[in-house]
């Protein structure tokens, strides 16, 4: 049981990291919230923001795939990847942001996977990441 209290514990921080970053980028802060992106990262993945940004994709998914998150962690993370990439396009960083939306349209490809429930916004999501990567 101590262990599931851990995981929802995190599963709510995420949230509220997600839910920052989207004020922070709001109101015109976006590094604030690439501060708790990196952190957040970091502590999940043990990568910062700028490593995660240079990674190949291929390497992300492989490190993703390795760990075996649930698909509740995957969808977490793939929010989170949403919101970094928003945040790097908010700063007019294109080329990080590109790398953002391409891991987070990998990790909601790979939710697609293991969660096999269809999921009419996951799928709005997607699209809407397609178009962002092409």
């Amino acid at each position: 049981m101590p262990k599931e209290d851990y995981l929802l514990k995190y599963l709510e921080k995420l949230s509220r990291v997600i839910a920052a970053m989207l004020g922070f980028r709001e109101k015109g802060f976006p590094e604030d919230g690439l501060r708790l992106a990196d952190d957040a990262y970091k502590e999940l993945l043990t990568f910062d923001t700028e490593e995660l940004a240079i990674m190949p994709v291929s390497k992300f998914m492989e490190i993703i795939r390795k760990v075996g998150y649930s698909p509740t962690y995957i969808e977490a993370l793939a929010q989170l990847s949403h919101e970094t990439a928003n945040t790097f396009s908010a700063q007019g960083n294109s080329e990080h942001a590109l790398s953002f939306y391409q891991k987070s349209l990998q990790l909601y490809y790979l939710l697609n996977e293991k969660d096999k429930i269809f999921s009419f916004e996951r799928e709005s999501i997607i699209s809407e990441l397609e178009k962002h990567t092409k």
